[in-house]
């Protein structure tokens, strides 16, 4: 199981932060609790704010070129090691596999960012997937994602991460959720489930929210 750690992007060459805030109509992304406030979010309706109707409507057409991109181009090299053994044979091992449309989360003051606590194998993802998660905004305090630090802990602790950093962290394994926002920015981001060709499990069981299946070319492309 990957052990839980940052990593950093040039966010000059992934600009995340200014496209999103271009697809939302936002000037602030910290202060979406001031635009429209939601009721405490629950499991179905931490997907239903209008930003998360804008931003899968525009997707494909206006954030799926930067992300592929960003896969391709920095994700992939990193991670396209098996276990972090580098493998020399690049016509069989060139390859990752990754979630076609990321998560998008929007936590706000005084509200959660996902409605419940969970493993993602609990919603039939594979365990062997590894999670990355990117803030828009800086992610702290009561604002972030909180996770235990080995399965079966629950010693639970947020993690502060910054625009600009990623949280890499086994999601099907680990216990994880977030707390209620009293901090004075909402927060911003999307998370992804990339995952090694030879430890890819297709499955015919389908997303929660929108029952996408979990193979190559439904809820997961291949690059």
């Amino acid at each position: 199981m990957i052990k839980t750690h940052k990593i950093k992007y040039d966010t000059s060459a992934y600009p995340f932060r200014p496209l999103i805030k271009e697809i939302l109509g936002e000037n602030s992304l910290e202060n979406l609790h001031e635009v429209k406030k939601y009721e405490r979010y629950t499991e179905p309706t931490d997907q239903a704010t209008m930003w998360h109707k804008t931003y899968y409507d525009k997707f494909e057409t206006e954030f799926y070129p930067l992300y592929k991109t960003f896969i391709e181009e920095f994700v992939k090299p990193q991670y396209i090691h098996l276990e972090g053994v580098p493998v020399f044979d690049l016509d069989i091992y060139n390859e990752i596999i990754y979630q076609k449309i990321p998560t998008f989360r929007v936590h706000q003051v005084d509200n959660l960012g996902v409605g419940e606590w969970h493993r993602d194998r609990d919603y039939n993802h594979g365990v062997d997937e590894i999670n990355l998660w990117l803030p828009f905004t800086d992610a702290y305090g009561t604002n972030t994602i909180w996770m235990e630090s080995e399965e079966g802990k629950e010693d639970f602790k947020g993690y502060d991460v910054n625009y600009g950093e990623i949280l890499v962290f086994s999601g099907p394994n680990l216990l994880h959720g977030n707390q209620t926002n009293i901090e004075k920015d909402s927060r911003c981001s999307i998370d992804f489930r990339i995952v090694h060709p030879d430890n890819f499990k297709t499955s015919e069981e389908g997303s929660v929210t929108a029952n996408v299946k979990f193979k190559v070319g439904g809820y997961f492309e291949k690059i």
